[in-house]
């Protein structure tokens, strides 16, 4: 059978993001300096069990920072939005996806989380089924 790689769902989810929102700065990780001063998606792929010879399940942490905590309706807007764009099942029918089906059951949120930044932060997990290459 082969070798098998899991996919990198977190970059794949990223450049999803970008496109569809082009002034949300999208990465896995805060980048150094990040104030808080616009929108920012950090990814963070949490794994999960390979379920078949080139499937792979995996769960993501999605937080979403930015603006000022004292306001945070247009963050949990944006968040909610972020939310429907990660749980369409259309993901796993875009070209070059990974994604074989969204798992419902694994999705949760967004709801507020505490930052340590002067700005809000809303958190939400996504559940997938994915493809490996080989």
């Amino acid at each position: 059978m082969g070798r098998v790689t899991p996919p990198d769902i977190s970059l794949w989810l990223c450049d999803r993001i970008r496109a569809e929102h082009p002034h949300v700065e999208c990465d896995i990780r805060i980048p150094d300096g990040y104030t808080g001063d616009h929108p920012l998606v950090v990814i963070r792929d949490d794994g999960g069990p390979q379920s078949d010879w080139i499937v792979f399940d995996r769960s993501l942490g999605v937080t979403v920072y930015g603006w000022d905590e004292t306001n945070p309706k247009p963050l949990r807007d944006l968040a909610a939005d972020l939310y429907a764009l990660l749980t369409d099942d259309e993901l796993a029918y875009m070209d070059g996806s990974p994604i074989t089906a969204v798992t419902q059951s694994g999705c949760n949120g967004p709801y507020p989380v505490s930052t340590s930044m002067a700005c809000a932060g809303y958190y939400l997990t996504v559940e997938y089924s994915t493809v490996g290459t080989h």
